[in-house]
Protein backbone atom coordinates (compact mmCIF):
# COMPACT_ATOMS: atom_id res chain seq x y z
CA UNK A 1 0.00 0.00 0.00
CA UNK A 2 0.92 3.66 -0.40
CA UNK A 3 -0.12 5.35 2.84
CA UNK A 4 -0.22 9.01 3.87
CA UNK A 5 -0.39 9.89 7.59
CA UNK A 6 -1.68 13.42 8.21
CA UNK A 7 -1.45 14.98 11.68
CA UNK A 8 -2.57 18.52 12.49
CA UNK A 9 -2.03 18.43 16.28
CA UNK A 10 0.21 21.02 17.93
CA UNK A 11 1.29 19.37 21.18
CA UNK A 12 3.41 16.26 21.36
CA UNK A 13 1.44 13.29 22.59
CA UNK A 14 0.68 9.64 22.02
CA UNK A 15 -0.95 10.29 18.65
CA UNK A 16 2.31 11.65 17.21
CA UNK A 17 4.27 8.73 18.62
CA UNK A 18 1.71 6.37 17.10
CA UNK A 19 1.97 8.00 13.66
CA UNK A 20 5.75 7.76 13.57
CA UNK A 21 6.00 4.28 15.04
CA UNK A 22 3.25 2.86 12.82
CA UNK A 23 4.58 4.67 9.76
CA UNK A 24 8.05 3.25 10.38
CA UNK A 25 6.69 -0.27 10.92
CA UNK A 26 4.63 -0.16 7.72
CA UNK A 27 7.57 1.15 5.71
CA UNK A 28 9.76 -1.64 7.09
CA UNK A 29 7.11 -4.12 5.88
CA UNK A 30 7.42 -2.79 2.33
CA UNK A 31 4.61 -0.23 2.23
CA UNK A 32 5.33 3.31 1.01
CA UNK A 33 4.68 5.96 3.65
CA UNK A 34 4.33 9.74 3.64
CA UNK A 35 3.98 11.92 6.76
CA UNK A 36 2.35 15.36 6.81
CA UNK A 37 2.14 17.53 9.94
CA UNK A 38 2.29 21.02 11.31
CA UNK A 39 4.76 20.42 14.17
CA UNK A 40 8.39 20.98 13.20
CA UNK A 41 9.81 18.51 15.75
CA UNK A 42 7.37 15.86 14.47
CA UNK A 43 8.58 16.32 10.89
CA UNK A 44 12.25 16.37 11.90
CA UNK A 45 11.76 13.15 13.85
CA UNK A 46 10.09 11.56 10.81
CA UNK A 47 13.03 12.53 8.62
CA UNK A 48 15.46 11.07 11.18
CA UNK A 49 13.54 7.78 10.91
CA UNK A 50 13.96 7.74 7.14
CA UNK A 51 10.32 8.63 6.44
CA UNK A 52 9.26 11.06 3.73
CA UNK A 53 7.73 13.97 5.59
CA UNK A 54 6.49 17.47 4.85
CA UNK A 55 5.45 20.32 7.11
CA UNK A 56 1.98 21.78 6.54
CA UNK A 57 0.21 24.90 7.82
CA UNK A 58 -3.43 23.90 8.12
CA UNK A 59 -5.21 27.25 8.62
CA UNK A 60 -9.00 27.26 8.77
CA UNK A 61 -11.19 24.17 8.65
CA UNK A 62 -12.21 23.12 5.12
CA UNK A 63 -9.31 25.16 3.67
CA UNK A 64 -9.95 24.93 -0.08
CA UNK A 65 -6.35 25.69 -1.05
CA UNK A 66 -5.01 23.05 1.32
CA UNK A 67 -7.57 20.48 0.15
CA UNK A 68 -6.39 21.14 -3.42
CA UNK A 69 -2.78 20.74 -2.34
CA UNK A 70 -3.51 17.36 -0.76
CA UNK A 71 -5.44 16.29 -3.88
CA UNK A 72 -2.37 17.06 -6.02
CA UNK A 73 0.02 15.29 -3.61
CA UNK A 74 -2.13 12.18 -3.21
CA UNK A 75 -2.67 11.93 -6.96
CA UNK A 76 1.02 12.49 -7.71
CA UNK A 77 2.16 9.84 -5.21
CA UNK A 78 -0.69 7.43 -6.07
CA UNK A 79 -1.65 7.21 -2.39
CA UNK A 80 -4.24 4.51 -1.74
CA UNK A 81 -4.87 4.99 2.01
CA UNK A 82 -5.00 8.23 4.03
CA UNK A 83 -4.76 8.09 7.83
CA UNK A 84 -6.04 11.13 9.75
CA UNK A 85 -6.95 12.06 13.31
CA UNK A 86 -9.82 14.26 14.47
CA UNK A 87 -9.09 17.89 13.68
CA UNK A 88 -8.05 19.95 10.71
CA UNK A 89 -6.37 16.94 9.14
CA UNK A 90 -9.67 15.11 8.58
CA UNK A 91 -11.29 18.33 7.31
CA UNK A 92 -8.56 18.86 4.71
CA UNK A 93 -6.67 15.66 3.83
CA UNK A 94 -9.79 13.60 4.57
CA UNK A 95 -11.83 15.61 2.09
CA UNK A 96 -9.05 15.42 -0.51
CA UNK A 97 -8.97 11.64 -0.14
CA UNK A 98 -12.75 11.46 -0.43
CA UNK A 99 -12.65 13.51 -3.65
CA UNK A 100 -10.15 11.04 -5.10
CA UNK A 101 -12.02 7.97 -3.86
CA UNK A 102 -9.20 6.98 -1.49
CA UNK A 103 -10.26 5.11 1.66
CA UNK A 104 -9.80 7.23 4.80
CA UNK A 105 -8.77 5.73 8.13
CA UNK A 106 -9.42 7.85 11.21
CA UNK A 107 -7.31 7.10 14.27
CA UNK A 108 -8.99 7.93 17.59
CA UNK A 109 -6.84 8.22 20.67
CA UNK A 110 -9.25 9.35 23.37
CA UNK A 111 -12.91 9.09 24.43
CA UNK A 112 -13.37 12.81 23.84
CA UNK A 113 -11.92 12.86 20.34
CA UNK A 114 -15.38 12.99 18.75
CA UNK A 115 -18.50 14.56 20.20
CA UNK A 116 -22.11 14.26 19.13
CA UNK A 117 -22.27 17.67 17.43
CA UNK A 118 -23.66 18.67 14.04
CA UNK A 119 -20.17 19.52 12.75
CA UNK A 120 -18.79 16.12 13.74
CA UNK A 121 -21.77 14.20 12.33
CA UNK A 122 -21.53 16.16 9.07
CA UNK A 123 -17.79 15.50 8.79
CA UNK A 124 -18.19 11.79 9.46
CA UNK A 125 -20.94 11.44 6.85
CA UNK A 126 -18.94 13.43 4.32
CA UNK A 127 -15.65 11.55 4.77
CA UNK A 128 -17.08 8.10 5.65
CA UNK A 129 -13.86 6.92 7.33
CA UNK A 130 -13.03 3.56 8.75
CA UNK A 131 -12.31 4.01 12.46
CA UNK A 132 -9.55 2.59 14.63
CA UNK A 133 -9.26 3.31 18.36
CA UNK A 134 -6.16 2.85 20.49
CA UNK A 135 -8.10 0.70 23.00
CA UNK A 136 -11.38 -1.08 23.50
CA UNK A 137 -12.10 1.40 26.32
CA UNK A 138 -11.92 4.31 23.86
CA UNK A 139 -14.01 2.48 21.25
CA UNK A 140 -16.77 1.71 23.78
CA UNK A 141 -16.86 5.28 25.11
CA UNK A 142 -17.08 6.78 21.62
CA UNK A 143 -19.88 4.57 20.30
CA UNK A 144 -21.82 5.38 23.48
CA UNK A 145 -21.36 9.16 23.18
CA UNK A 146 -21.68 9.38 19.36
CA UNK A 147 -24.36 6.87 18.25
CA UNK A 148 -23.59 7.46 14.55
CA UNK A 149 -20.29 5.62 15.01
CA UNK A 150 -22.09 2.33 15.64
CA UNK A 151 -22.71 2.10 11.90
CA UNK A 152 -19.03 2.37 10.98
CA UNK A 153 -16.29 -0.22 10.66
CA UNK A 154 -14.78 0.55 14.06
CA UNK A 155 -12.08 -1.59 15.67
CA UNK A 156 -9.60 -1.28 18.52
CA UNK A 157 -5.95 -2.03 17.72
CA UNK A 158 -3.41 -1.32 20.43
CA UNK A 159 -0.36 0.71 19.39
CA UNK A 160 2.86 -1.23 19.09
CA UNK A 161 6.30 -0.52 20.52
CA UNK A 162 9.80 -1.88 19.99
CA UNK A 163 11.04 -4.01 22.87
CA UNK A 164 14.53 -3.95 24.33
CA UNK A 165 16.68 -7.07 24.23
CA UNK A 166 16.97 -7.22 28.02
CA UNK A 167 15.29 -5.39 30.92
CA UNK A 168 16.64 -1.98 31.88
CA UNK A 169 19.77 -2.29 34.00
CA UNK A 170 19.36 -2.16 37.77
CA UNK A 171 20.76 0.91 39.53
CA UNK A 172 21.87 -0.95 42.64
CA UNK A 173 20.12 -0.31 45.94
CA UNK A 174 18.78 3.06 44.76
CA UNK A 175 15.59 2.62 42.74
CA UNK A 176 15.05 5.05 39.85
CA UNK A 177 11.41 5.98 39.33
CA UNK A 178 10.42 7.45 35.95
CA UNK A 179 7.33 9.40 34.85
CA UNK A 180 6.88 10.62 31.25
CA UNK A 181 3.39 12.17 31.19
CA UNK A 182 2.38 15.73 30.39
CA UNK A 183 2.35 17.88 33.53
CA UNK A 184 -1.38 18.61 33.44
CA UNK A 185 -3.95 18.16 36.25
CA UNK A 186 -5.53 15.00 34.82
CA UNK A 187 -2.20 13.18 34.88
CA UNK A 188 -2.18 12.83 38.68
CA UNK A 189 1.34 14.10 39.46
CA UNK A 190 0.21 15.82 42.67
CA UNK A 191 -0.79 12.44 44.12
CA UNK A 192 2.51 11.01 42.91
CA UNK A 193 4.46 13.67 44.83
CA UNK A 194 2.46 12.97 47.99
CA UNK A 195 3.15 9.24 47.64
CA UNK A 196 6.87 9.88 47.12
CA UNK A 197 7.02 12.10 50.18
CA UNK A 198 5.48 9.30 52.22
CA UNK A 199 8.36 7.02 51.21
CA UNK A 200 11.00 9.26 52.82
CA UNK A 201 10.29 8.34 56.47
CA UNK A 202 10.64 4.68 55.48
CA UNK A 203 14.30 5.35 54.60
CA UNK A 204 13.83 3.76 51.17
CA UNK A 205 16.54 4.67 48.62
CA UNK A 206 15.01 6.22 45.51
CA UNK A 207 15.27 9.10 43.08
CA UNK A 208 12.80 10.32 40.49
CA UNK A 209 13.09 11.49 36.88
CA UNK A 210 10.13 13.43 35.47
CA UNK A 211 9.81 14.05 31.74
CA UNK A 212 7.19 16.37 30.34
CA UNK A 213 5.91 19.92 30.36
CA UNK A 214 2.48 21.33 31.04
CA UNK A 215 0.27 23.74 32.90
CA UNK A 216 1.06 22.24 36.32
CA UNK A 217 4.86 22.33 36.13
CA UNK A 218 5.46 25.38 38.34
CA UNK A 219 2.90 24.28 40.92
CA UNK A 220 4.34 20.77 41.05
CA UNK A 221 7.87 22.07 41.56
CA UNK A 222 6.66 24.22 44.46
CA UNK A 223 4.79 21.25 45.92
CA UNK A 224 7.94 19.11 45.76
CA UNK A 225 9.83 21.84 47.63
CA UNK A 226 7.12 22.06 50.29
CA UNK A 227 7.12 18.27 50.73
CA UNK A 228 10.90 18.20 51.16
CA UNK A 229 11.59 15.92 48.18
CA UNK A 230 12.87 18.44 45.62
CA UNK A 231 16.42 17.08 45.96
CA UNK A 232 15.22 13.62 44.88
CA UNK A 233 13.51 14.79 41.68
CA UNK A 234 15.10 15.72 38.35
CA UNK A 235 12.75 17.66 36.06
CA UNK A 236 13.87 16.94 32.49
CA UNK A 237 11.24 18.80 30.45
CA UNK A 238 10.13 17.60 27.03
CA UNK A 239 12.04 14.88 25.14
CA UNK A 240 10.57 13.33 21.98
CA UNK A 241 12.82 10.30 22.47
CA UNK A 242 12.47 8.79 25.95
CA UNK A 243 14.56 5.67 25.32
CA UNK A 244 17.76 6.93 27.02
CA UNK A 245 15.73 7.56 30.19
CA UNK A 246 13.98 4.19 30.02
CA UNK A 247 17.36 2.48 29.88
CA UNK A 248 18.36 4.05 33.20
CA UNK A 249 15.17 3.48 35.22
CA UNK A 250 13.72 0.68 37.35
CA UNK A 251 10.09 1.67 37.92
CA UNK A 252 7.59 3.49 35.69
CA UNK A 253 4.66 5.31 37.28
CA UNK A 254 1.49 6.32 35.41
CA UNK A 255 -0.76 8.08 37.95
CA UNK A 256 -3.23 9.46 35.33
CA UNK A 257 -6.83 9.55 36.47
CA UNK A 258 -8.07 8.02 33.21
CA UNK A 259 -5.62 7.11 30.47
CA UNK A 260 -7.13 6.12 27.08
CA UNK A 261 -4.45 3.42 26.87
CA UNK A 262 -1.01 4.70 27.79
CA UNK A 263 1.56 4.42 24.99
CA UNK A 264 4.13 5.79 27.45
CA UNK A 265 3.27 2.82 29.69
CA UNK A 266 3.73 0.46 26.75
CA UNK A 267 7.16 1.97 26.00
CA UNK A 268 8.21 1.54 29.61
CA UNK A 269 7.03 -2.08 29.77
CA UNK A 270 8.87 -2.78 26.50
CA UNK A 271 12.08 -1.82 28.31
CA UNK A 272 11.26 -4.03 31.27
CA UNK A 273 10.48 -1.28 33.78
CA UNK A 274 8.26 -2.38 36.64
CA UNK A 275 4.88 -0.73 35.96
CA UNK A 276 2.81 1.07 38.59
CA UNK A 277 -0.46 2.63 37.41
CA UNK A 278 -4.03 3.54 38.25
CA UNK A 279 -6.65 0.94 37.35
CA UNK A 280 -8.56 3.21 34.96
CA UNK A 281 -9.34 3.69 31.28
CA UNK A 282 -7.52 1.40 28.88
CA UNK A 283 -4.62 0.57 31.21
CA UNK A 284 -5.97 -2.86 32.35
CA UNK A 285 -6.15 -3.96 28.69
CA UNK A 286 -2.37 -3.97 28.37
CA UNK A 287 -1.42 -4.97 31.92
CA UNK A 288 0.79 -8.04 32.49
CA UNK A 289 -1.18 -11.03 33.78
CA UNK A 290 -0.33 -11.89 37.37
CA UNK A 291 0.91 -8.38 38.22
CA UNK A 292 -2.47 -6.79 39.02
CA UNK A 293 -1.26 -6.04 42.56
CA UNK A 294 0.80 -3.21 41.07
CA UNK A 295 -2.36 -1.42 39.96
CA UNK A 296 -4.13 0.89 42.42
CA UNK A 297 -7.75 2.01 42.31
CA UNK A 298 -9.33 5.45 42.19
CA UNK A 299 -10.85 5.02 45.65
CA UNK A 300 -7.39 4.34 47.09
CA UNK A 301 -5.94 7.54 45.60
CA UNK A 302 -2.55 8.64 46.87
CA UNK A 303 -2.61 6.04 49.65
CA UNK A 304 -2.95 3.26 47.13
CA UNK A 305 -0.15 4.66 45.00
CA UNK A 306 2.09 4.96 48.05
CA UNK A 307 1.36 1.38 49.09
CA UNK A 308 2.34 -0.01 45.68
CA UNK A 309 5.43 2.20 45.37
CA UNK A 310 6.54 1.26 48.87
CA UNK A 311 6.33 -2.43 48.00
CA UNK A 312 8.22 -2.06 44.70
CA UNK A 313 10.95 0.28 45.97
CA UNK A 314 11.56 -1.96 48.98
CA UNK A 315 11.65 -5.17 46.91
CA UNK A 316 14.79 -7.28 46.88
CA UNK A 317 16.89 -7.21 43.72
CA UNK A 318 15.76 -10.70 42.72
CA UNK A 319 12.06 -9.83 43.00
CA UNK A 320 12.54 -6.56 41.14
CA UNK A 321 14.37 -8.35 38.31
CA UNK A 322 11.62 -10.99 38.06
CA UNK A 323 9.00 -8.25 37.68
CA UNK A 324 11.15 -6.64 35.00
CA UNK A 325 11.60 -9.91 33.13
CA UNK A 326 7.88 -10.72 33.18
CA UNK A 327 6.96 -7.21 32.07
CA UNK A 328 9.33 -7.30 29.10
CA UNK A 329 8.12 -10.75 28.03
CA UNK A 330 4.51 -9.54 28.21
CA UNK A 331 5.30 -6.52 26.01
CA UNK A 332 6.93 -8.73 23.38
CA UNK A 333 3.86 -10.95 23.19
CA UNK A 334 1.06 -8.40 23.60
CA UNK A 335 2.08 -5.33 21.59
CA UNK A 336 5.23 -5.80 19.56
CA UNK A 337 5.41 -3.03 16.94
CA UNK A 338 5.87 -5.35 13.96
CA UNK A 339 2.95 -7.49 15.08
CA UNK A 340 0.64 -4.48 15.59
CA UNK A 341 1.79 -2.97 12.28
CA UNK A 342 0.74 -6.15 10.46
CA UNK A 343 -2.64 -6.13 12.23
CA UNK A 344 -3.22 -2.51 11.19
CA UNK A 345 -2.13 -3.12 7.59
CA UNK A 346 -4.27 -6.25 7.27
CA UNK A 347 -7.30 -4.38 8.59
CA UNK A 348 -6.75 -1.46 6.20
CA UNK A 349 -6.55 -3.85 3.25
CA UNK A 350 -9.46 -6.04 4.29
CA UNK A 351 -12.49 -3.96 3.35
CA UNK A 352 -13.79 -0.93 1.60
CA UNK A 353 -14.53 2.32 3.50
CA UNK A 354 -17.58 2.26 5.72
CA UNK A 355 -20.38 2.74 6.40
CA UNK A 356 -21.85 1.40 3.19
CA UNK A 357 -24.86 3.62 3.73
CA UNK A 358 -24.05 6.88 5.53
CA UNK A 359 -27.17 8.76 4.49
CA UNK A 360 -29.47 7.86 7.38
CA UNK A 361 -30.03 9.98 10.46
CA UNK A 362 -28.83 8.99 13.91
Amino acid sequence: MRIAFVNATKKWGGVKTWCLDMGGALQEQGHEVWIYGRDRVFIERAHAMGLRAERVEFGLDFNVALIGRFVRHFRRDRVDRVVVNVGKDVRSAGIAARILGIPVVQHLGGPGDLRNTFKIRLTQRLIRPRLVACSEFVRRELVTSVPLLRRYDFVAIHPGVVSAETPAASNGPERVILSTSRLDPDKGHAQLLDALAALVPQALPFRVVVLGVGSEESRLRRRAEALGIADRIRWEGFHPDVRPFLQQADIFVLPSFCEPLGIALQEAMAYGLVPVARRAGGVPEIWPAGMESLLFGDAEGGRGLHAVLSRVVAAADAELFEWKRRTLEHARIAFDLRQQGRLFADWMQAAEPSPTDASGAS
